[in-house]
C-alpha cells in the first residue's frame, strides 16, 4: 500500500518558566492508505502532542516544533501557511479529540456545527450541507437523525455525543482520521460500539486512522500496526500480531504483562517499578533503565537508536534477544 503519512525526527518542545519541556522528541513512524496505525504508552508519553503537531495545533507560545518533516500524501504540512493547513485540517485530515463533552460548543445547535465543516470545506450551501449532516448522523447510527441535527448538545447522553463527534470528522471525506482515546470518556459497551462504528466506516470511506489509546485491548481489536512510545520517543514498532506474539522492547513487555487475562489467577497484578520521569529532567542514556530489569552499563550512557529487526519490526534497546536478528542497513 502506498505511504499516506510519513512523521520523521518530528520535535515538539514546551517552554516553561526558563526551562524546556521535551514532550516529543524525535518521533518517526509511517501510516499506509486505508490502514490503522495504534500509537500507545503511558499517560504523559507524548501521544496528544505527537497529534497535535502533525496538525499543527500546538499552542505558541508556550510549544514550538522545533524540527522534523511531516509529510501527507506527498507534501510537508510543517513548511505550509496556516491558510494553506486550514484547507487541509478538518478537510484532508480530521481528529476526534478524548472528550466529546467539551467537544461541542453548548450554545449551537450540534447538526448546525457538524454541517459548518461541510459548507467551509466543501463550499456547498447551507441546505446541501443540512441534508449531507442528516445522513452522516444517520450512518453513524444515531436513531431519528432529522430531529437530532437541531438538539442541543446537554440534550444528548455522552456515546451519541462521540457519534456526533465522529460524524463532523467524516462529513468532509478525510483521507487521514486521528483518533485521539475516543472512548476513554465513555463506558464499555458504548466503546465497544464506537470502535464497531469505526471500523465499518473505515471499510466504507477506505480512510487510514492514527488511533491513540493507552488500552491494549483496543489496539489488539483495531489497529493493523503498533507504535510504543516513552518518554517523548518511539520505542519499538511492528505490526500487531508480531508485537503482541513476539515484544522485544523491555518496556513493551513490561505494558503486556500488566494487563490481566481473563481466567488466569494471580494474587497481585505485575505493576512496572518506578514512575514515568519527568520530561525536565529525563535521565542519561535509555530514558527507560531506571525502571528496567535487564539494564546494563551501556543503558545508562548511551541513547539507542530505532534499528530494524526481522522484517516490519524496529527496536529501540541494546539489550535484544540473540534470537532477534538485526537486519543490516
Amino acid at each position: 500500500m502506498e505511504v499516506l503519512l510519513c512523521v520523521s525526527d518530528l520535535a515538539t518542545y514546551f517552554e516553561t518558566e526558563g526551562k524546556t519541556v521535551c514532550a516529543v522528541d524525535g518521533v518517526s513512524f509511517e501510516i499506509k492508505r486505508g490502514e490503522t496505525l495504534g500509537l500507545v504508552g503511558e499517560s504523559g508519553c507524548g501521544k496528544s502532542v505527537t497529534a497535535l503537531s502533525i496538525i499543527r495545533l500546538i499552542p505558541t507560545p508556550p510549544g514550538k516544533i522545533v524540527r522534523g518533516s511531516v509529510l501527507f500524501d506527498g507534501e510537508d504540512l510543517l513548511k505550509l501557511k496556516e491558510s494553506a493547513m486550514r484547507r487541509i485540517r478538518g478537510n484532508k485530515i480530521s481528529i476526534i479529540f478524548q472528550e466529546p463533552m467539551t467537544s461541542l460548543n453548548p450554545v449551537f445547535r450540534v447538526g448546525h456545527q457538524i454541517a459548518e465543516a461541510a459548507v467551509l470545506h466543501r463550499k456547498i450551501s447551507w441546505n446541501e450541507a443540512k441534508e449531507l449532516t442528516v445522513e452522516m448522523l444517520a450512518r453513524v447510527e444515531i436513531p431519528a437523525p432529522k430531529e437530532r441535527y437541531y438538539d442541543y448538545p446537554h440534550q444528548m447522553s455522552g456515546g451519541m455525543k462521540q457519534r456526533a463527534i465522529i460524524a463532523m470528522a467524516l462529513i468532509c471525506n478525510p483521507s487521514l482520521l486521528i483518533a485521539d482515546e475516543p472512548t476513554t470518556a465513555l463506558d464499555v459497551t458504548i466503546g465497544a460500539q464506537i470502535l464497531r462504528l469505526l471500523r465499518d466506516l473505515q471499510s466504507q470511506l477506505k480512510m487510514a486512522i492514527l488511533f491513540i489509546t493507552h488500552d491494549l485491548g483496543v489496539v489488539a481489536e483495531m489497529a493493523h500496526r503498533v507504535a510504543v512510545m516513552y518518554a517523548g520517543k518511539i520505542v519499538e514498532t511492528a505490526d500487531t500480531l508480531t508485537l503482541f506474539e513476539r515484544p522485544l522492547h523491555p518496556y513493551t513487555r513490561a505494558l503486556l504483562a500488566s494487563v490481566p487475562h481473563l481466567g488466569k489467577k494471580t494474587k497481585r497484578l505485575f505493576v512496572i517499578p518506578g514512575e514515568v520521569p519527568d520530561p525536565l529532567r529525563f535521565p542519561s542514556g535509555c530514558r527507560f533503565h531506571p525502571r528496567c530489569s535487564s539494564a546494563s552499563d551501556i543503558c545508562r550512557s548511551r541513547l539507542p537508536e530505532l534499528r530494524q529487526y526481522e522484517d516490519s519490526h524496529y527496536v529501540s534497546c541494546f539489550n535484544i534477544s540473540s534470537e532477534a536478528k538485526e537486519i543490516p542497513r
